[in-house]
């Protein structure tokens, strides 16, 4: 029966074939303008770190200057940077299941073969070997480095997937070399494609950026000393002692994001416990003479003080479903124009003995069928918007403007689903003709 009444779908739609048409691609338009906004929306809006959102968190510690009032005119808030003491005095402590500094500098990058002109300004990560695993960041090719080369700060990388293929034209790396400014690097792991998004571990401004091209440990840029200081934001309330790197290193200047991955979310009050005991033994030695104020951030809490979520996103996530409502009503009455041009059809039926339910499952099929056909052309349209968009905002990483596969799926099932919801209206009007009057006009 099912077979049945798809061929009297399908014969009708080819019968109306002009409005069956329109009616589809009011549908796709609409579709299509919902779900590209609304994917736009959940890519820069979701749980980068689902498995572990609520154990991982960003470390903030009151190193405000002592004379300075307060940041916020509620409550006293920790800056969201700390300073190299502090970062290298907790790594060491070692309290957390995972120790991530997130930091960072610029230098000029090529293969040792290559000549100066070659060389290219790259953007350098310099973190800990618990980045990859902290932030669940997958290899293509080697891993991460070792504890050692955290702890003595040696010369080894990490680099993305795009920059193995621009220096080694996508060949497994791992143990050749890099320079960076005179210091060569060993590669010991290359990326893979990474979606998670927001990257909410370092400046919210990259939030929605490509990862880094190189990644560094962190203790060697302490060694080697390598500072931008027009890339890195950083405050000090007390100057250094003097114009040397190694004198803003010891300094009170903060500029370092520090994240710790905890084994689970009950240990969240146990470390913050250790952080102000930590606090208290700086301040016998004449620091953090603000009060005690520490925190522990989530990524997603993180994101939203800094404002990373625009509202105005929202909204037309809510103005795009709205169009989408609109072009359903439009359909609704292309539909009722399509059924009422079947009003003798209708009685022919029910007159040799077809029930209302048998129509109601015809006139549904033929539906569905419309509201099918809508949810793949707004499938195609999505990806076009999806690609251009992307086109247009370069600056976004093109990990925003893409569809996983259980989004393509919802996209063809809201369609059938909203279809077959507005067209019911149509489909009870269409079913109660009278039989013998519209028989008499045969």
């Amino acid at each position: 029966m099912i077979i049945y009444y798809i061929k009297l779908a399908c014969l009708s739609l080819w019968q109306t074939r002009s409005l069956s048409l329109l009616a589809i691609l009011v549908i796709a338009v609409g579709v299509s303008a919902t779900m590209t906004t609304y994917t736009i929306n959940y890519m820069m809006t979701k749980d980068p770190l689902p498995s572990k959102s609520d154990r991982v968190f960003l470390v903030r510690l009151n190193n405000w200057s002592p004379e300075a009032a307060y940041r916020n005119r509620v409550k006293e808030q920790p800056p969201t940077y700390i300073s190299v003491q502090d970062t290298v005095n907790l790594m060491r402590q070692d309290k957390a299941l995972g120790h991530v500094p997130i930091a960072g500098f610029k230098d000029m990058l090529k293969l040792p073969e290559q000549g100066a002109i070659d060389a290219n300004m790259t953007f350098v990560r310099a973190t800990s070997k618990d980045f990859f695993s902290t932030f669940e960041v997958p290899f293509l090719y080697g891993s991460g480095w070792p504890q050692d080369s955290d702890q003595n700060g040696e010369q080894v990388a990490v680099i993305s997937k795009k920059m193995n293929q621009t220096l080694f034209a996508g060949e497994n790396s791992v143990g050749r070399s890099v320079m960076l400014g005179e210091h060569q690097f060993k590669v010991v792991g290359v990326l893979d494609d990474w979606f998670a998004l927001p990257r909410f571990y370092g400046d919210s401004m990259r939030a929605f950026k490509p990862p880094r091209d190189i990644f560094v440990p962190f203790q060697t840029q302490i060694n080697l000393e390598l500072w931008t200081s027009n890339l890195q934001s950083y405050e000090c309330w007390k100057e250094p002692e003097n114009t040397t790197v190694a004198a803003l290193w010891a300094s009170e200047c903060i500029w370092v994001f520090f994240w710790v991955e905890l084994s689970s979310k009950e240990k969240k009050p146990e470390y913050l416990a250790f952080l102000d005991a930590y606090v208290q033994e700086q301040q016998a030695l004449g620091r953090f003479q603000r009060p005690i104020v520490n925190e522990l951030q989530s990524g997603s809490e993180y994101m939203q003080e800094r404002r990373a979520y625009s509202s105005d996103s929202k909204i037309a996530v809510w103005l795009a479903g709205c169009f989408l409502v609109l072009c359903l009503l439009n359909a609704m009455s292309i539909i009722m124009t399509k059924f009422q041009g079947k009003a003798a059809e209708v009685a022919l039926r029910r007159a040799v003995g077809a029930s209302s339910f048998d129509l109601v499952q015809q006139y549904a099929f033929e539906t569905s069928i419309i509201g099918l056909l809508g949810g793949v052309f707004g499938l195609v349209m999505t990806h076009v918007c999806l690609y251009v968009s992307s086109q247009l905002y370069t600056h976004l990483s093109k990990d925003i403007m893409s569809m996983s596969v259980e989004f393509m799926l919802v996209t063809v099932i809201l369609s059938v689903v909203s279809s077959l919801l507005f067209g019911l209206f149509p489909i009870m009007r269409a079913i109660g003709v009278q039989p013998a009057k519209q028989l008499k006009s045969l």
